[in-house]
């Protein structure tokens, strides 16, 4: 008497232990490759957007506590300005100012910061203004020559970018845009 095999008989149990050990395999390296690009693509980093008419440039690392700067030269007594901001809870935050002397619309505002002389900078500190969400700069031309600094770069406004609405943004960006981003470098 012959055998004839059913096209629909399922396999044997020997076939079907070697897939499952495959199948399992396939699945869990799937979920790795999905969770690396996950931790590569989710917003962790700290750091500042810098927009220009709306198109990103760049982004700026920047951690809680540190110090972003904004310089430029007072367009009226040619003197320099230095403001420093921190980022508190997403939102900007106007630390201290300092100039060299009191410039048109310069000084202390009365019941906001603490003022004292340093050398021959003029220099309030502790004002705690809350800027907001965002903080919108028209940079002013090659003698204003504003500035953006941060602990780790410095990036120039006014050659490329004077009258242009540049906004900067607390941001987070993910370990992906951090290591293949760049500091903004306006193209004139």
């Amino acid at each position: 008497m012959a055998v004839r095999s059913d096209p629909t008989d399922r396999p044997s149990a020997g076939a079907e232990d070697t897939r499952r050990p495959r199948a399992a395999a396939l699945w869990g390296g799937a979920l790795a490759v999905a969770a690396a690009a996950a931790a590569l693509l989710w917003p962790v980093w700290p750091a500042l957007r810098v927009t220009d008419d709306g198109t990103v440039i760049g982004h700026l690392p920047l951690a809680e506590g540190e110090t972003l700067t904004v310089a430029y030269v007072h367009s009226i007594d040619g003197l320099p300005i230095e403001e420093d901001l921190t980022v508190r809870d997403g939102r900007l935050v106007a630390e201290s100012t300092r100039s060299v002397q009191y410039g048109a619309g310069m000084g202390q505002i009365p019941g906001e910061g603490e003022a004292h002389a340093d050398g021959e900078w003029w220099v309030v500190d502790a004002m705690d203004r809350d800027v907001g969400a965002e903080m919108v700069l028209r940079p002013g031309s090659a003698a204003v020559d504003h500035r953006l600094r941060t602990p780790d770069a410095e990036v120039r406004l006014s050659p490329c970018l004077t009258a242009h609405r540049v906004v900067v943004t607390p941001v987070r960006v993910s370990t992906l845009q951090s290591l293949l981003g760049r500091v903004p470098r306006p193209e004139c």
